[in-house]
């Protein structure tokens, strides 16, 4: 059988090999089905927990559950998180518990204890080691000194390892942690992190590999081969040309041999990145190749881009040195599709979240920010390959203004510490990004009133469930 996944991209990029010195992260978030809209929501400070924003999925929002992308008050920030599955011999022995750890329920318990990165880190391993993990998953932290991936191993276990900082690190649905570093004595090097019997427990159990000699966490936990026919075609087709595309991007490496899945897990870039870099690299769909889907038809089954139709949200995340937590992390939060949307800066000093990004369900309407983006994205695909560059070169425009508008407001919010400044910009850029979408909205339904005289249409939020429905099913990208 043939599944379709939850399945994301992620992207972490270490501080020296950061053009400002600066961590970032990011995450393409891909949901079932697209029509699933994300709130921001922000979570008040108590004398018990640290207060930080995040954002959940508007049917989890009430249960605080998958509070997806996060940064607290001491600048601790996490994406979680990145499906993945370990292999059947490590689930055999230490299987999933289904009361414990998961995406749904991970976020929330770090953002308000963490004080840093490690501290996370820990937080998160020593809930797997008591309650076990639910589900497969792969998880960014970090704070302004160093950022952390942490994959789960098998129902009690998990191994984390630090990103280092003159490198960079891509994930696509498959454990991507190959070597541990061990001391003298066997104990986890520093930069490392896990369960203490990781290896003496894969070894008890009989499936304990090596590559070059040396204990090989993928190989020996994760599941790198499709389980149904013990070959790789899934992988190959879903998980394997993402990571080949962005280390091509970002290294200038060579994407012939993809299929044979053998990817470092860290490399260093051939030029420092910047955040639109990091945004360029989760908006990429294969475009300018043979395997673009959206325009190409032949290879719409072919392999599974970083960008899909299904993504709920896209972020990159910029933890930043800075004494003032209100503006030391930005949240760049892309809804909807990232290439056929903005990415707006977020931060943690907001005292209110702008209403458009606190409403909208699984129905489209005409005041939600996700459901003008989304509405937006779904009318692209009725002539992707001459409406796609429209919206983009608009969104490229508007972004442009966004930005200088931020750098402004940051530089008068350091002389006078007056938080309006924040919550106005923010109120400012998603009023101007929305109204933006629905002008965009509205030219792009003209334009297909003339293409199509003898249609119709009308474009009314009923019209664009069912044409939201019609691309998800369109694009569903089999595998995994």
């Amino acid at each position: 059988m043939t599944t379709y996944s939850f399945s994301c991209t992620t992207i972490v990029v270490g501080k020296k090999a950061s053009a400002t010195g600066q961590i970032m992260f990011g995450r393409n978030s891909d949901t079932n089905p697209a029509s699933r809209a994300k709130h921001l929501k922000l979570y008040k400070p108590t004398s018990q927990t640290a207060g930080f924003i995040a954002l959940p999925y508007y049917n989890t929002e009430d249960q605080d559950g998958m509070l997806q992308v996060a940064t607290n008050e001491f600048g601790v920030a996490i994406s979680a998180t990145e499906t993945i599955t370990s292999n059947a011999q490590a689930l055999a022995a230490d299987p999933y518990i289904t009361t414990g750890v998961q995406e749904f329920n991970v976020t929330k318990p770090v953002m308000e204890q963490a004080a840093t990165a490690k501290e996370a880190v820990k937080l998160i391993g020593a809930r797997i080691a008591k309650e076990g993990a639910a589900e497969g998953f792969g998880i960014v932290l970090a704070d302004k000194n160093e950022a952390w991936y942490l994959e789960t191993a098998s129902g009690t276990r998990w191994v984390a390892v630090r990103v280092p900082d003159d490198a960079y690190f891509v994930s696509a649905n498959q454990g991507r942690i190959q070597e541990v570093g061990l001391d003298e004595n066997g104990k986890f090097a520093d930069g490392y992190m896990g369960s203490s019997d990781l290896i003496s427990f894969a070894k008890q159990h009989g499936f304990y590999k090596e590559y070059n000699g040396r204990f090989d966490f993928r190989l020996t936990y994760q599941r790198i081969n499709n389980i149904q026919t013990g070959g790789m075609d899934n992988d190959v087709n879903y998980n394997y040309l993402r990571i080949a595309t962005l280390q091509n991007k970002f290294s200038s490496t060579s994407t012939e041999n993809f299929k044979n899945g053998e990817f470092p897990t860290f490399l260093k870039p051939a030029h420092k990145l910047t955040l639109s870099d990091v945004e360029a690299g989760l908006s990429d769909y294969y475009q300018n190749t043979g395997n673009d889907p959206y325009t190409n038809p032949q290879a719409s089954a072919n392999y599974r881009p970083i960008s899909v139709f299904r993504s709920s949200n896209s972020h990159v995340t910029v933890v930043r040195d800075n004494a003032d937590q209100k503006i030391a992390n930005v949240e760049y939060i892309a809804l909807g599709m990232p290439n056929l949307s903005i990415y707006l800066p977020f931060y943690y000093g907001i005292n209110e979240v702008p209403h458009a990004y606190q409403i909208g369900n699984g129905n489209a309407d005409d005041s939600s920010a996700f459901w003008q983006f989304r509405k937006l994205q779904a009318l692209v695909f009725t002539d992707f390959a001459h409406n796609e560059p429209i919206v983009r070169k608009r969104f490229k425009m508007l972004n442009d203004l966004i930005l200088a508008d931020q750098a402004t407001m940051e530089s008068k919010y350091k002389t006078s510490g007056n938080d309006q400044l924040i919550q106005d910009f923010v109120n400012r850029s998603t009023e101007l990004a929305i109204q933006e979408a629905k002008k965009l909205t509205l030219e792009l339904e003209n334009k297909y009133k003339i293409a199509h005289p003898d249609e119709k249409v009308e474009f009314n939020n009923s019209y664009y469930d069912q044409l939201t429905l019609d691309i998800y099913n369109k694009y569903r990208f089999p595998g995994f």
